[in-house]
Parts: C-alpha cells; structure tokens; sequence
C-alpha cells in the first residue's frame, strides 16, 4: 500500500512554540503508513529534533535562510516535483508564507492546510510595510489552501481575510500538550529548587524565546517591583533568543541582576516549572502559547497579558492583566497569584479543556489521511 506522504512546513525551525508543537503531534502518530518530511527554509540547532527523526521523520532544509525567498521558493517547487506530496501542512505566522499553498495548489497536492500560529508581527523599523506585504500575500494566495487551520480566533483572523472566512470558517487546533507529562510532582520540585538554589525563595518563572513579542523586558520590571515587597523573590526565564545581552544588562541596571537566573533551553521544562511558584507571560502578542497551557497543566497560578488569546486560559487559576497597566499593579497580582498555591487539579482540567496532545494528534492524523 502506498504511504501518504506529508510535508510539515515551518520558515524556521529551532526550539520554538511552533516547533514544540508539530514534536508534539508528530511523536504521537503511528507514522507506519507515511512518509512525513519536516520541510523549512531554515534548520537550526534545536531540543526537539533528534526524538522526530528517530521516530522517523525526514528533515529538509531549502535554502538555509528566511532572507532568500526566490531560493526557498524554487527549491519547495523542486522538492513537490520529487516528492509528490498528498498533504502540505504550512505552519506559518505571517501571510508570505500562504505563497506556499499557491506552489503547492500548482503542483496538485490535494491536501493543502494553512496552520495560523500568530496574531501579530514584531516591532522593526520595517513592521508597516511588512503588514502591507502580509495582507497582500493573505489577500492573494490565502485561497489556494484547502483547509484553514488557527490556534485561536485572533489568529485566524490575522491570516486570513475576512471573506473568506465568513465563506470557509477555520478548524480551530489547539496547542496540544501531554497533560499526564506535566501533572505536578512534590519531589521533583525539592530536587531541582536545590540544584538551584532557590529552596525557600518565591520563583517567578517564564519560559519562552528572549525576544521583543515575548516581552521579557516588561517582566524585568515588574519583577524589579516585586523584588521591593519580597526581597527572597527570584525570577527564572527558560529560553534563548536575541535579547538575551539586552535582558542581562537590563537586570544588572535595576539592580536584580544577582536574582535572576537565565537557564537557557531545556527538554524537562516540566521540571523547571514544578519548581516555579507562579507563571508570568506579558506577551505583545501571540497565536496561542503552548508554554503558557503547560504552566496551567503543571499546576501554576498564570497571569497573562491581555494581548494573549482568551483560548489560552484552560484553568481557573489563570488571570489577565493590560500591559498598559502599571508595574506595581502587575507585581501585586503577581504575589497574589503565587499565595493562591498550585492547583492539584489542573492537569484534569487542561485535558477537559481539548488541550491533550493525544486527541489533538489523532484529530490531525485522520485529517492526514482523509483530507476533512
């Protein structure tokens, strides 16, 4: 019997929330009867790469850069002429990329999906006439994909124009996570509290790409507030990214340089955030955070900025707040979400909610091999 073959397409692939998810779902699916290949313009280093190709997905770079769009452009029209695809998966977060879909539609790929992760773009010098471009591009090839995916309301409607879904509507797929892998573990928190020496501290954490949409600067701030009401307070950011020398001399400019600990990477983040008491995200904008939904299955009291899509908040225990509020005020809440304690329900309540991975996967492997 033939396999189906699947092309998994992502601009840049290294150890984002695009990345977790497509490791997410991917791990979960018996790829017995198909071929998935992980296609991106960009391959970079990353923590999810080596269990997807023992689990025997292919991995294919185009041009090794995001700038060189003809490039990328004539190599994914190369690679559908060789591969002759069943199914092209983009999961993208801007409208330049649904050209995809328009190569894909050329060479008779039946099964076309637009996967919307994103509400927004990130600040540049160049951001209005990259939101012209992505309008243009949405406007013109957004047509051309058979399915419309979103992992929240907000981002469907960044995506994808207004008519056409009005016409088509969108499938919404929720950031899946594995609710069982995150349900909180006492002695595991003792363990890692001492390996960092944070035993009797209240943390602060937030795991995510140190990076303008992310915003970890703003939490700096209020965390510089925090540390004022709790001195013994620490903050623990989990991730890597570009603002890193920037959020390391902003730290030592307010004075907390010696209470925040940057980790970097890791691949047991649901250890990291058992030893968290609260989890903060004032995120300028997002698709749907799937760092945000496993700190709620771990049990943690989540503030969230309001920028962030409501579908994100999958437990009680879970709090908005305006980025155009005051830091006192974010950092009273802050200490008000951490004495509310973990919630030991929570992972029940994320799974409830339609975020267990494995009913997201199965729901995308029958799409896989139906096409509906």
């Amino acid at each position: 019997m033939k396999k189906i073959r699947v092309c998994c397409f992502c601009e840049r692939w290294e150890s984002g929330g695009i990345e977790s998810f497509l490791h997410n779902v991917l791990l979960r699916m018996d790829l017995t009867n198909m071929e998935v290949d992980l296609v991106a313009a960009q391959l970079k280093e990353s923590v999810f790469s080596q269990r997807l190709r023992e689990h025997g997905v292919c991995f294919r770079e185009l041009s090794g850069s995001q700038k060189n769009v003809p490039e990328n452009r004539r190599l994914f029209r190369k690679l559908l002429r060789e591969r002759q695809y069943d199914v092209v998966h983009l999961n993208i977060f801007q409208g330049m990329s649904l050209y995809y879909a328009h190569l894909a539609k050329q060479a008779g790929v039946p099964v076309r999906i637009a996967h919307s992760h994103n509400t927004d773009l990130r600040k540049s010098p160049t951001r209005r006439v990259k939101l012209w471009i992505h309008h243009l591009y949405s406007s013109r090839y957004a047509a051309d994909a058979t399915a419309f995916w979103a992992c929240s309301k907000n981002a469907a409607e960044f995506m994808f124009p207004t008519e056409l879904l009005e016409e088509r509507g969108f499938t919404f797929i929720p950031n899946g996570i594995d609710t069982g892998k995150f349900r909180f573990d006492s002695a595991v928190r003792t363990a890692v509290r001492q390996e960092l020496g944070i035993t009797d501290q209240f943390v602060i954490g937030n795991v995510g790409r140190l990076c303008y949409q992310k915003n970890q600067s703003f939490l700096l701030d209020v965390f510089a507030e925090v540390v004022k009401l709790r001195p013994e307070s620490r903050l623990l950011l989990v991730g890597e990214g570009e603002d890193l020398n920037m959020l390391r001399e902003k730290a030592r400019c307010l004075g907390v340089a010696d209470r925040v600990i940057f980790y970097g990477v890791t691949k047991q983040v649901e250890k990291l955030m058992w030893a968290m008491d609260v989890f903060v995200m004032p995120s300028r904008f997002e698709g749907l955070p799937v760092t945000a939904v496993e700190a709620q299955a771990a049990g943690l009291p989540c503030l969230l900025s309001d920028a962030i899509t409501a579908e994100a908040g999958a437990a009680a225990a879970t709090a908005y707040l305006p980025l155009s509020g005051d830091r006192r005020v974010w950092a009273m809440a802050v200490l008000q979400a951490g004495d509310a304690g973990r919630s030991p329900e929570a992972a029940a309540a994320v799974k409830v909610a339609g975020f267990d991975i494995g009913d997201v996967s199965t729901r995308i492997n029958a799409f896989y091999e139906r096409g509906q």
